[in-house]
């Protein structure tokens, strides 16, 4: 099974978006960079908010070492979305596709989706319904999985 930390994923997307404005043309648009950096802005506070959460719950963030996890955390951000840390991460590479705007870059951040809901979320969503059970079940039926 393909074990590659989702923030790694952020970054090889991030990079192969700058190399792809170097190789394929530009698509320029009004105040896109503004539009990017309020959407990488959005993307950080999403991002931290649910870390902080885990840290103050004591459990575990390692995406790759989830099954440590020993707390489920259904409050704050968490009653929006079962992923708002992927959220967060989803939300960088969106402001760097529309940053490096080209053919390329609008599909990294479908390439992320594809490749968390595939190869992360499937398997932490089978660990926490066996951990945790019924309270999971009902947590995953009220809250959506990405927004």
């Amino acid at each position: 099974m393909l074990k590659i930390p989702p923030p790694l994923l952020v970054l090889v997307l991030v990079i192969s978006n700058y190399f792809s404005s170097k190789k394929i043309d530009l698509i320029l648009l009004p105040n896109q960079n503004l539009i990017s950096f309020i959407i990488l802005l959005v993307g950080v506070l999403i991002l931290i908010n649910p870390i902080l959460k885990f840290i103050k719950s004591k459990t575990t963030i390692d995406p790759i070492k989830f099954k440590k996890v020993n707390k489920l955390i259904t409050s704050g951000i968490y009653k929006y979305s079962r992923n708002p840390m992927y959220l967060g991460l989803l939300m960088i590479v969106i402001s760097t596709s529309i940053f490096y705007l080209n053919i390329f870059s609008l599909i990294t951040p479908i390439l992320f989706v594809c490749w968390i809901n595939r190869f992360q979320i499937k398997r932490e969503e089978i660990f926490l319904a066996e951990k945790f059970g019924k309270e999971y079940m009902l947590y995953k039926t009220k809250t959506r999985r990405w927004i």
